[in-house]
């Protein structure tokens, strides 16, 4: 698809039906990111026509990306100022009430937030997103024209009113120049991007491209030089480029500079490496002031774009093509990205990342927090699926693509109550994810039985405890437990009070003897060693040949165990017995009860072999018990 900025059109565009079919969601093929209907004022940011979609709906049609979130930027300006979010969400959709992602649906929207491109561009952007389900097709650069046209009024303004282009100086006697380079370059601007073979050596070619063919096309047709083919001296019809034999040609021929230096230069060129073997990188050829002419993506097509905020690795002049003489440009490396090695990765978000790359169908492996080749690997496929660089690495692009925030604050508005994960406050979510993380580390059956459950056998100790006390886990004491790897002491036990809806009189204690003689039998008989802090006990599990935590019955009740106690300590559910006396209602005691009680049976169940196992040891409670309330009385 043509995505060259158009200039203002007829106002009669509104009423001239232009369907546009295709596998894209609507507001991409309608080059249209809010998806708004056709109307005379949008004529003036260049709608061409109007199409039929989903519902018997109209959308608008406009030449450009550009062009359209232009004329969303101007809609949200003049029908939707004033409003509250919550509300311009609603009626920006048509009454079906989604809000706007990220945003507190009571915050106002003001001129001055869609007047300033730092604040309208990002909630464009999230309104985009929602409507296309998968991010926008506008890269970085474009959403900066978009906002400028806007606020020029029209597209013809902003057209006339540009700045003349990076002026183009050719060398006076001929020959290869980075500036005939650009100028080549700039000649494609709109053409199609299709992973694919372009015969180097047709100088009418014009699409579809790939980022490494149109640089080494470029090259070829100016130069009359292979550069960036797996072979340089196949024959230039067939010869095929890729960003990793560019990276060997500039080992292999040269010449490297910085990546300062090749912003700075007419026809530099700028190379991220790709992520892999056999993987895709980037490649761009820049204007000399901060600018890049690239076919960016299927999403994008060859659009001008900028060589700020994106990561790159080597700058690259040809050999045998002059360049003018300029300084190098500052270039801004990404305000946040992540990948492989990257410095203060935050592992709430890699994980946040992992999950939603899982829910689309790209396994990332075990969701860890930690960003490694699995990662990586979904995320190239994810890109590859979508259109867009495939670099491996999430930048704000990719992240708006896969409808996630990469902020470290709260992710969007809180949804309604029943929704059980998503209304718990940040430091449950990650405690959860944390307990759940570990548990599926843990195998079914324990390949070596000498090292059965060994995450488990950690926990034990802090989930009977809270589970029997009413006391409350200690994040920190557990993050201390996973990685340090060792078992905490049985006293004193770190535990904050659980809290309590409102003074009322104390339900009765359970004893403090019969926590002490509840407490290590439970996780005696589970992990098959003694309670921490009494190793001196020699008994030995109910089959010392199979420990009990390989058995799946004992790892699933440890596992029910943790996440009842951490809704407890929630507040979720009562406590058993009401042992921390903040319950207001027997159904919430009677659950938080049966909650505790029904994975403590089943995992002792599992663990002695059967009920008359069982049955001796709950004689040997029971009399622990009595001798427990005689020493009281």
């Amino acid at each position: 698809m043509v995505t060259q900025i158009g200039r203002s059109t007829d106002p009669s565009t509104a009423e001239h039906r232009d369907d546009v079919a295709g596998p894209e969601v609507a507001s991409f093929r309608y080059n249209n990111p809010g998806a708004q209907y056709p109307s005379a004022r949008s004529a003036r940011f260049g709608q061409t026509g109007y199409g039929i979609i989903g519902g018997n709906h109209k959308i608008a049609r406009f030449p450009s990306p550009v062009n359209g979130a232009a004329s969303n930027f101007d809609l949200l300006s003049r029908s939707y100022v004033g409003m509250k979010i919550g509300e311009a969400g609603t009626k920006w959709t048509g009454a079906h009430g989604f809000g706007v992602p990220g945003y507190d649906p009571n915050a106002t929207l003001t001129k001055e937030m869609v007047d300033d491109p730092v604040q309208a561009i990002p909630l464009l952007k999230a309104i985009a997103s929602r409507e296309s389900g998968k991010g926008n097709n506008l890269s970085e650069e474009q959403w900066r024209q978009a906002h400028k046209m806007f606020k020029a009024g029209s597209a013809d303004a902003y057209l006339d009113g540009l700045a003349v282009e990076v002026e183009i100086h050719l060398p006076a006697g001929g020959g290869p120049s980075g500036a005939g380079l650009l100028k080549r370059a700039r000649e494609h601007i709109g053409e199609q991007y299709v992973n694919c073979l372009v015969p180097k050596d047709d100088p009418h070619w014009h699409g579809p491209w790939d980022c490494a063919e149109f640089v080494s096309w470029l090259v070829y047709q100016e130069a009359g030089r292979l550069y960036g083919c797996l072979d340089d001296t196949a024959p230039p019809a067939t010869a095929d480029a890729y960003t990793g034999a560019w990276k060997a040609d500039l080992e292999r021929l040269g010449k490297r500079v910085s990546v300062e230096e090749a912003a700075g230069t007419a026809g530099g060129i700028v190379l991220r490496y790709p992520p892999g073997a056999g993987k895709m990188g980037h490649i761009a050829v820049c204007d000399g002031r901060g600018g890049t002419v690239e076919a960016k993506g299927q999403r994008y097509g060859v659009v001008a774009d900028t060589v700020h905020g994106r990561g790159w690795h080597t700058g690259i002049l040809i050999p045998d093509i002059a360049y003018g003489t300029s300084p190098p440009i500052k270039v801004n490396p990404p305000a946040i990205a992540y990948e492989i090695n990257a410095p203060n990765m935050d592992k709430t978000i890699v994980m946040r990342i992992q999950e939603a790359l899982a829910a689309k169908g790209f396994d990332p492996g075990l969701i860890d927090g930690d960003f490694g080749l699995n990662t990586q690997a979904a995320l190239v496929r994810f890109q590859q699926a979508e259109g867009m660089v495939v670099d491996g690495m999430m930048g704000p692009e990719t992240a708006a693509a896969l409808d996630v925030s990469l902020d470290t604050g709260p992710v969007g508005p809180l949804p309604a109550t029943g929704a059980p994960f998503g209304s718990l406050p940040p430091e449950a979510q990650q405690l959860l994810v944390l307990f759940l993380m570990m548990l599926s580390k843990e195998k079914p059956m324990a390949a070596d039985p000498a090292k059965p459950g060994q995450g488990l056998e950690l926990l034990l100790p802090l989930l009977l405890q809270s589970a029997l006390t009413g006391k409350q886990l200690d994040i920190t004491q557990l993050l201390a437990v996973l990685a340090t790897g060792k078992p905490i002491a049985a006293q004193p036990l770190n535990t904050v009070p659980a809290p309590v809806v409102q003074a009322q009189p104390q339900a009765p204690q359970a004893p403090a003897d019969l926590i002490t003689q509840l407490l290590p039998i439970l996780y005696e008989r589970l992990t098959g060693k003694p309670w921490p802090g009494t190793e001196q006990k020699t008994d030995a599990p109910a089959n010392a040949n199979v420990p009990v935590l390989s058995r799946p019955s004992v790892q699933l009740s440890a596992g029910a165990l943790g996440i009842v106690t951490i809704l407890q300590a929630l507040g979720s559910i009562g406590m058993p017995f009401n042992l921390g006396g903040g319950a207001t209602d027997k159904v919430s005691t009677t659950a938080g009860t049966l909650s505790t009680l029904i994975p403590l049976i089943t995992g002792a169940v599992g663990a002695t072999g059967g009920w008359g196992a069982l049955a001796g040891i709950g004689a040997n409670l029971l009399g622990g018990i009595v001798s427990a309330f005689g020493k009281k009385n």
